[in-house]
């Protein structure tokens, strides 16, 4: 499957070591790889060719990297996890295809903007087998996912959300709309996702055995001042104690390092003996098997 890692913090945490060891399991998800961050400006950004500047805003630069090839042998990811990286708002993937071509328009992160001017980023690990609410969005898309058409469908819920408040969205009415749409989308779908404005970081799990997991990070006096998500635990030996399995069934919501919120769980739990069944019945594509037969993943 896929894999996730996410920063979300009060102040930047160096985050080298936790990229270079995430990227090591490309091997395993050899499809493609990206990497999106916040910085203030270029000059504390990464100077690595291939970086896309999505916008300036008033939660700072987006820059995003992207391609098509296994992380753990990419010479762009090895360059950008030599040069010093440091972030308070970040979003990695590592791609195991379950759909589409592998082509640099569906590697993750995905990111758009809504109505109000935020602009936001999302990766995902799982796979859609119910795409109802989905239906349309393929003529959008850059290209062929159904994450990236996950995150233009709850960006059209922020908006009709936005419109209902007279054009503005604050935090509780934006938690309140992710929270009711991620709710209804995990109904027999696995819907691993982080979801980032620059300010919060949404984090939703749903699978019946923990495939996301949070570490809380401390300074000196003891508070924590940011909190890393990833799909499996990083930081070697040292540190895996100190991860713990996210919340399953419930959006989450970060800022500054810190949960701020969090639903009431939804009874959508995705079961992996769906997933298994699909397969046997030849429902979810395999890459080396051929051409595509599943809009999934």
């Amino acid at each position: 499957m896929c894999e996730l890692f996410a920063i979300n913090g009060r102040r930047d945490v160096r985050a080298n070591g936790y990229l270079t060891e995430f990227f090591g399991h490309g091997v395993q998800n050899p499809h493609g790889w990206g990497v999106a961050l916040r910085a203030d400006c270029l000059a504390d950004a990464p100077d690595v060719r291939g970086r896309e500047t999505i916008t300036n805003d008033e939660h700072g630069l987006l820059l995003r990297w992207r391609e098509p090839v296994e992380a753990s042998s990419s010479a762009l990811a090895r360059e950008l996890v030599s040069s010093p990286l440091t972030a308070r708002h970040l979003l990695a993937h590592i791609r195991k295809a379950t759909c589409a071509t592998l082509s640099r328009e569906n590697c993750h992160p995905f990111v758009g903007m809504d109505v109000t001017g935020r602009t936001w980023a999302m990766v995902h690990n799982g796979v859609l087998l119910n795409e109802g609410m989905l239906w349309g969005y393929e003529r959008r898309t850059t290209g062929q996912t159904d994450s990236e058409r996950t995150l233009l469908f709850l960006l059209d819920v922020l908006d009709e959300a936005s419109l209902r408040n007279e054009g503005s969205l604050g935090f509780e009415k934006t938690f309140d709309a992710l929270s009711e749409a991620i709710g209804q989308l995990g109904n027999l779908n696995k819907l691993n996702l982080i979801l980032d404005d620059g300010q919060f970081t949404f984090v939703h799990t749903n699978t019946d055995e923990p495939t996301l997991h949070y570490r809380e990070v401390a300074g000196a006096d003891g508070r924590t001042f940011a909190t890393m998500f990833a799909t499996t635990p990083l930081g070697g030996e040292g540190e895996r104690d100190a991860w713990r399995p996210v919340p399953r069934n419930r959006l989450l919501a970060y800022r500054d390092g810190r949960l701020v919120r969090a639903s009431v769980p939804h009874g959508n739990v995705f079961c992996d003996a769906i997933l298994a069944a699909q397969r046997a019945l030849g429902g979810i594509w395999e890459p080396q098997s051929g051409p595509l037969t599943s809009r999934s993943g």
